[in-house]
């Protein structure tokens, strides 16, 4: 790297961290006014942060050492392509989720805005980290920041503090045990440690990482906080945690696993039970989906099921890469291409569903209805939202688990051992796709057609000046990156290839082709000549009352959320768990988790049922405090004396 490229980079740096360090700190004060100045400096940083990819293209990756130095070692950040590839789009998503958040009716405190700024940073950091330190630390900001970002739960938030910070500490014995190994924190020097440590030492350590990455991205049973989470929790904290978190977690499992560590000589069966897992989450992730009324919880368990796709096709990789490097890659940039394109759907339906409780006030579907009429603008691009949420071509949702399907049916070469497992694979994608795109023609179908079911949807206030602009930008991305979506998962499968063993040409694996562009010419044409037709040959149009068998049809006659749902709850009744109560007129379906009920539940019980046991011990008297220290001396003595 030259002179003017070393300039440029640190000149980047610069722009991208200094703006944003000084909004935190601009956060902590009082002055309103400050807030502001706050939010425009993380702002100005997420610009820089979406310019990561062209400054990659033009310096060809870089590398810097900051001049902060730890104990523990340098704080040290790489580049590559991949990388610039998920900064770029991610400071799109956390641009977007910013801008609506200073235009939306929310009024946040100084500290949020700095909270914000301090996630930013995080994530960020945690993406381009090449050091053990710099990325365990940014790491764990990102769990603290979004826990603390959740202030308007109390239990929720804790769930998802213990059980995220379970998966740290796995992740931290795995970086920790690779840096003794290696014997240095410069994760530049690690490649393919495999080759070296050996078949069972590196598939321990690929199967704890992705459990504690797991805890992050909702695999059961570690999905246990999400729904409450996502559902109590201020939306633009979930929008950033399912969307820019989601994005870090994927990228360094990658990194972990492809690059660093490394999948030579991994036992299958490693691989099998991660695919077994990923695919029972996606599955549960989907029929969970399905009887949810609150829009929020329905969206939490969508993330739940697209990363379980993500996973589920890291996992594949892994399966395939000693035998079948075209398949390899082919699976890989599918996963990627995915986490970003649900980066940008899934954050596009957050903020739609946020604009949606700040006009009319209703947190669930089943007060909601109508809104199409009223609010023509942000039922369009909520369909955008909804279109690509469920795969319909030519949206960017379509094309990535298209590539999925495609690495699922290219498996005719696989042994004979796996051909019974691969179409089961399959055929799980299919089940899931049928219930996720019911699921959200229901979810739309509930919020934006059929009557107004409360005051709130029938005459909801009008939509906040430039919230909706960000809404607009997110569903052009929807569009713009399922029609262009050739070359940026060619740019996907360049990065791949660069940092890790996985060097093989996606398209060799194609079973057919595909031109985005030309079936989103052909849908576009299709739907102009049918509202051509529509136009040209219409007819006059009578209006009349329906016939209600004598009686006045009013809002409360239309199909109900949980009616919709039920033929799908009776018939896995058992697996559900569900319960139906009777609240004044009225029965409602309550649904319990089975994972809370049957596994936390009974956990936190028997600690409750420990600490009261061990409370029972402090008795206030000193001869039993100097008894304990007396024993605990022995045993430790022995100890000592047996080893």
């Amino acid at each position: 790297m030259g002179p003017d490229e070393q300039t440029i980079v640190v000149a980047y740096l610069s722009i991208l961290l200094i703006p944003v360090i000084i909004g935190i700190f601009l956060g902590l004060l009082r002055d309103e006014r400050l807030g502001r100045i706050s939010s425009a400096l993380c702002v100005i940083s997420c610009i820089a942060g979406v310019a990561c990819l062209p400054i990659h293209l033009y310096t060809g990756g870089f590398s810097a050492t900051f001049p902060l130095e730890s104990f523990l070692g340098r704080y040290i950040v790489t580049v590559d392509l991949i990388t610039s590839i998920f900064v770029s789009i991610s400071s799109v998503v956390f641009l977007m989720v910013v801008f609506h958040m200073t235009h939306s009716g929310h009024r946040y405190s100084n500290g949020y805005l700095a909270l914000a700024c301090s996630l930013f940073v995080a994530c960020i950091l945690c993406m381009m980290a090449d050091s053990v330190i710099l990325l365990l630390v940014s790491w764990e900001v990102v769990s603290l920041v979004t826990f603390l970002m959740a202030d308007n739960n109390d239990l929720p938030r804790w769930r998802f503090f213990m059980i995220t910070h379970i998966g740290g500490l796995v992740i931290m014995a795995v970086f920790g045990y690779l840096w003794v190994f290696t014997g240095t924190e410069d994760m530049g020097s690690w490649s393919q440690l495999s080759l070296t440590m050996g078949e069972g030492a590196s598939s321990l350590l690929i199967l704890a990482l992705f459990l504690g990455f797991g805890t992050k991205l909702g695999t059961i049973p570690f999905h246990a906080w999400m729904p409450e989470m996502y559902a109590l929790s201020p939306t633009h904290t979930t929008a950033l945690l399912t969307t820019v978190c989601s994005n870090v977690a994927v990228l360094v499992l990658f990194k972990s696993v492809f690059s660093w560590v490394g999948t030579s000589g991994l036992v299958p069966a490693v691989a099998i039970v991660l695919c077994i897992v990923s695919a029972a989450t996606a599955l549960w992730g989907a029929m969970e989906s399905m009887v949810q009324t609150g829009p929020k919880r329905i969206l939490a368990y969508s993330s739940m099921e697209n990363m379980a796709l993500v996973t589920m096709c890291l996992s594949l990789a892994m399966l395939f890469s000693d035998s079948f490097p075209a398949l390899t890659s082919l699976v890989t940039v599918a996963a990627l291409f995915h986490t970003i394109n649900h980066s940008v759907f899934k954050s596009l339906m957050m903020l739609t569903v946020d604009s949606i409780e700040d006009v009319t006030g209703e947190g669930t579907i089943d007060r909601l209805g109508g809104l199409a009429c009223v609010l023509p603008g942000l039922s369009a691009v909520a369909l955008v939202g909804a279109m690509s949420l469920t795969a319909i071509p030519p949206m960017n949702g379509f094309v990535s688990e298209w590539l999925m399907l495609q690495a699922l049916i290219g498996t005719d070469t696989v042994s004979s051992s796996m051909r019974v497992f691969m179409p089961l694979l399959i055929a799980m994608m299919g089940v899931c796709g049928m219930v996720v795109a019911t699921s959200y023609a229901r979810m739309y179908g509930f919020i934006f057609l059929g009557r107004p079911r409360s005051e709130g949807a029938s005459d909801p206030r009008p939509l906040r000046g430039g919230s909706l602009a960000p809404l607009v930008v997110l569903a052009s991305f929807c569009v713009a990156m399922g029609l262009f979506s050739f070359p940026i998962m060619d740019g996907i499968s360049s990065g791949i290839s660069d940092i890790s063993a996985i060097d093989t040409d996606y398209r060799v694996a194609l079973s057919g082709s595909l031109e985005p562009m030309t079936l989103g010419l052909l849908l576009g044409g299709c739907i102009l000549l049918m509202f051509l037709a529509t136009r040209i040959f219409r007819t006059s149009r009578r209006i009349d009352e329906t016939w209600g068998c004598g009686g006045t049809l009013d809002e409360r006659m239309q199909y109900s959320s949980e009616g919709f749902s039920q033929p799908i709850v009776r018939v896995f009744h058992p697996i559900y768990g569900d319960t139906t109560e009777k609240r004044g007129n009225r029965y409602v379906t309550r649904f319990m988790e089975p994972f809370v009920k049957y596994i936390y539940r009974p956990i936190g019980a028997g600690i409750f049922a420990l600490s009261y046991q061990v409370r029972r011990m402090q008795t206030g008297n000193i001869q039993s405090y100097l008894a304990y220290m007396l024993i605990t001396l022995m045993v430790a003595l022995l100890a000592v004396r047996w080893l």
